[in-house]
């Protein structure tokens, strides 16, 4: 089992737990976190089906009163409109600010639960219980957390740090491979921006990784995480190198709203990093070889790299809605080689266009 600490200057800390089988056994991880006496699971309604069952065992055996709340699964029902039918039923079950709200499944469950966490009562304790791939190495991490206004993605959020987070990597067992893959653009992100080390790995052993092998799966998990805690320990409340995180996000947030949220986020991460690359590479920063690298890898474990059958006009549209958006300019992240990045603060739209339109040519 790897552990990593994230301590924010805030003060706040988080243990995350990672490897395989740690759903068993999670009642002695929620025990060591805090003096818990009741907990409120709230999970989607495919994953829901899977674990909710496991963890409830686990969290009475540890003498916990547990509550389960089911919501439709999908990114389409990460709104205010399912925030509200969860608060209700908060309300219902008489959840007070000592009921600790574990948010069990992907993505989706973890930025909503969170929120749902976040806004309950100003605040009730939150555990995160990632189940795929992209909540294990990114979105369970860090305290954002959000749902979705009409087809502007997390629009509306809060920071919400947990107090734990429990990786169980034989969760991605059930997960079908086309959200595998969506979740190994994130782990390519993580080594692009800040682990040389994690790219090269990732090059190197392309056919285990898409073949899960459970020691390397556990590895990857770690590093990724690891990035992102490093991060964000410094800059919690992303106003600083904390946007680094958000490399290939500009462009592929505006994809996903454009596509109708019909390309999954790891499709159209994959896309927005290739295309920050070329405009790194046109901006003199990033060397062509690299460029090819990364493109290479991303290609390799089954993830696109040009744009579907959407305007470029229409993307610059959804990223004018961006919330990184300063003064006019886009504040974008950059490589300068695998493993280093930055943020520009002074990118314009006419060059974000212009490379976006070089799939059209």
């Amino acid at each position: 089992m790897h552990k990593l600490e994230l301590e924010t200057r805030s003060r706040h800390q988080c243990r995350i737990h990672v490897g395989k089988g740690l759903l068993a056994g999670s009642g002695l991880l929620v025990r060591q976190a805090g003096n818990l006496k009741r907990m409120v699971i709230i999970t989607d309604s495919n994953v829901g089906p899977l674990y909710a069952g496991t963890l409830t065992r686990e969290m009475e055996i540890a003498g916990l009163q547990v509550d389960v709340i089911t919501f439709p699964a999908g990114e389409e029902n990460k709104t205010l409109r399912t925030a509200t039918s969860i608060y209700r039923q908060l309300a219902g079950l008489y959840a007070d600010r000592s009921t600790a709200v574990a948010a069990l499944g992907g993505g989706v469950a973890g930025d909503l639960a969170g929120f749902a966490a976040a806004t309950y009562l100003r605040g009730l304790p939150l555990i995160q219980v990632p189940t795929s791939l992209l909540a294990q190495v990114d979105s369970s991490i860090g305290g954002k957390t959000g749902v979705n206004l009409d087809r502007l993605k997390n629009q509306i959020g809060v920071f919400h740090q947990p107090v734990l987070t429990i990786t169980d990597s034989s969760t991605l067992d059930s997960l079908p491979e086309r959200e595998y893959i969506n979740g190994l653009a994130e782990v390519i992100k993580s080594a692009a921006i800040a682990d040389a080390g994690l790219f090269t790995l990732l090059e190197n052993n392309t056919a285990a990784v898409l073949g899960r092998k459970p020691e390397l799966v556990d590895e990857i998990i770690f590093r990724a995480a690891r990035v992102k805690v490093k991060i964000v320990s410094a800059d919690e409340t992303d106003t600083g190198d904390r946007q680094l995180l958000n490399f290939g996000h500009t462009i592929g947030h505006a994809i996903e709203t454009c596509s109708g949220f019909n390309i999954t986020h790891g499709q159209a991460i994959a896309i927005g990093m290739a295309k920050a690359a070329d405009i790194s590479h046109l901006l003199g920063l990033l060397a062509s070889h690299d460029v090819i690298r990364l493109k290479s890898l991303i290609k390799t474990v089954g993830l696109p790299i040009k744009l579907p059958k959407i305007e470029p006009a229409q993307l610059i549209e959804a990223m004018r809605h961006d919330k990184k958006i300063s003064a006019g300019s886009l504040q974008f992240v950059l490589l300068g080689k695998p493993g280093e990045s930055l943020v520009s603060r002074d990118i314009d739209f006419n060059t974000v266009e212009k490379v976006l339109a070089a799939d059209n040519e």
